[in-house]
């Protein structure tokens, strides 16, 4: 059969047409008889080699390596300040200041903790970054503080429930700094709860002694312990009301200290008949010769520098208002240092 295309009289031999099936087939179904058992199934793939990384791994971990961890901490983190440091260095102890912002070292990977004054409970407490510091509460007056980095600051506010409120200023160093840092910070001092003001009941026998525990016999110069705590109970100007002195606690019990200090000077001008503390305040008895002195002025050494610390009168007693263990009194040319050298609480 012969085709004719146009006018020009091309021909082309006619073919057999295929027919086209009227419906889609569906997957897995079959078309005429031609094909069937291949549509449907993938070709077969071919495997792939195994990675020479593989295969060694493999060899190495059949010989018990499995190779090296890099942890976020590597050696040669030593802390080399240790090596020289005072035993005492790492122990921060303050005297409590209504007025005053505590200055905490911290370092990272190491954990510091901040002791309250006696008598104080945290209520409450406030951290600047929450995210830099890890803080803990360890018992009623104490704070477990630990950073999770290095070279950065904040603050903490410590809510007491006495009504004191203790801001505390808080800078980390890294492992290489030079500076020993704050492990223990101690407040030193008491605190009483709102509504336990008690007055302190003295019993004296009939040497004219104490009756207390922690009564010990007075240094020379002092006929009975009587005579050093009389005038204690009145100041003189008056202490006004909310002062940090009026709500001190004075416990009795507490006093101590006679003949633990060491006294030297440029002359005896200042030299008091004797000294004694309690867990507030140092206290100077100067007996009759009070009214032949200028009043001192009273300092304490903070990181070898002498500051200027509050003093007043009670009685024939001379109040210094710290227990740092060296105190210097200052009148004019002359000069006295007073050293405590028993134990502290």
């Amino acid at each position: 059969m012969v085709l004719a295309l146009g006018t020009a009289g091309l021909t082309l031999p006619a073919q057999a047409q295929t027919a086209v099936p009227t419906s889609v087939p569906t997957p897995g179904s079959q078309i005429g008889s031609q094909g069937a058992g291949t549509m449907g199934q993938a070709p077969p793939v071919p495997a792939l080699p195994m990675p020479d990384s593989v295969l060694w791994q493999a060899n190495d971990q059949q010989d018990g390596f499995y190779g090296h961890l890099v942890r976020p901490r590597s050696p040669g983190q030593v802390q080399e300040v240790w090596d020289e440091s005072r035993p005492a260095a790492p122990v921060y102890a303050t005297d409590l200041c209504r007025d005053c912002t505590y200055k905490v070292r911290l370092r990272e990977w190491m954990v510091t903790v901040i002791e309250l004054p006696r008598g104080e409970v945290i209520d409450a407490v406030d951290i600047g970054d929450a995210q830099g510091f890890q803080v803990s509460k360890r018992g009623t007056r104490r704070l477990a503080l630990r950073p999770v980095g290095a070279g950065y600051d904040s603050n903490l506010i410590v809510y007491g429930k006495s009504g004191v409120v203790y801001p505390i200023y808080l800078r980390t160093e890294g492992f290489n700094s030079e500076n020993t840092p704050d492990l223990v910070v101690r407040i030193n001092g008491a605190v009483a709860m709102p509504g336990e003001r008690r007055l302190a009941l003295v019993a004296f026998g009939d040497d004219g002694t104490m009756r207390t525990p922690a009564a010990r016999p007075p240094a020379a110069g002092v006929s009975a312990m009587a005579d050093a705590v009389r005038g204690l109970a009145e100041t003189d100007p008056p202490i006004p009301d909310g002062d940090f002195v009026a709500d001190a606690v004075f416990d009795p019990a507490t006093l101590r200290g006679w003949g633990d200090y060491e006294l030297w000077g440029s002359d005896d001008s200042l030299k008091p008949e004797t000294v004694f503390r309690d867990d507030h305040f140092t206290y100077l008895r100067f007996g009759d010769t009070w009214k032949d002195i200028e009043l001192p002025t009273a300092y304490v050494v903070v990181d070898d520098i002498d500051e200027l610390v509050n003093t007043r009168v009670q009685g024939q007693t001379y109040i210094i208002e710290s227990t740092r263990p060296l105190i210097t009194l200052k009148s004019g040319k002359s000069y006295l240092c007073i050293r405590y050298t028993g134990e502290t609480s």
